[in-house]
């Protein structure tokens, strides 16, 4: 698929990864809307929370035709499952908020619009973020619960849509060097994190924008997941 012409919707737009990509794509000729919580001046950035689904039918109704979904809105959270220290256990209303904010909206975002382009006839693609704690992560039960979800939903909305040349992909992004790495983890960490990592360095957005144009363009891929974390994961 060209990237040039196409109307692409974009959650959590205006975020670290939704801004660059949206940027990138504008670039290259897409026509960009963008579902987020933000606020914007933008006629075409939408005030909408994507975990609500009566929200999310009412402003794809004010968008004719979607050919290419990015599902990038989320919440990064950690919270281990027992704090031996304080006596505590995982709070069953972070599980709940962060498994809506990850999981549920990529659902929400992927039903409506994989219904809206079958029922036009779009070959569109539909982008969804997971992470590499999809494998799980000691202190993210919930997080590596939602985008080990995702990437299950991706492989079901592939199998499903398939036959109506609609194609789904996932991206699991290792530690990427955006304002939002920084402000989560202290140099420490960092540093940690970067000898850990089989190429010895953070990966940059450009590398997910990258991504990102290989799956719009390449129309024999779906139904999988690529990994952008310089082999952290292996």
């Amino acid at each position: 698929m060209d990237i040039y012409g196409k109307n692409i919707l974009i959650t959590g737009g205006l975020g670290d990864f939704g801004a660059a990509i949206a940027r990138a794509l504008k670039d290259a000729g897409g026509k960009i809307f963008i579902f987020d919580i933000r606020d914007s001046n933008d006629p075409f950035v939408f005030n909408v929370d994507v975990t609500d689904e009566t929200a999310v039918a009412e402003a794809l109704q004010k968008i004719d035709r979607i050919d290419i979904l990015i599902n990038c809105a989320g919440e990064i959270y950690s919270e281990p499952l027992i704090n031996v220290m304080k006596k505590t256990r995982h709070k069953r209303e972070s599980w709940d908020r962060v498994i809506s904010r990850n999981l549920t909206s990529c659902f929400n975002m992927s039903v409506q619009v994989a219904q809206k382009m079958s029922s036009k006839r779009v070959r569109g693609v539909i982008i969804n973020f997971s992470s590499i704690s999809a494998k799980g992560n000691a202190g993210q039960a919930a997080y590596s619960a939602a985008k080990a979800g995702t990437e299950a939903l991706t492989r079901v909305i592939a199998k499903e849509m398939g036959m109506f040349g609609i194609r789904a992909v996932s991206i699991a992004p290792g530690f990427i060097d955006t304002p939002s790495t920084r402000e989560a983890l202290n140099e420490g960490l960092v540093d940690y994190w970067v000898r850990e990592t089989p190429l010895r360095k953070l990966g940059q957005v450009d590398d997910i924008i990258n991504t990102v144009k290989y799956i719009i363009e390449c129309d024999h891929i779906t139904g999988c997941t690529i990994a952008v974390d310089g082999a952290l994961s292996i």
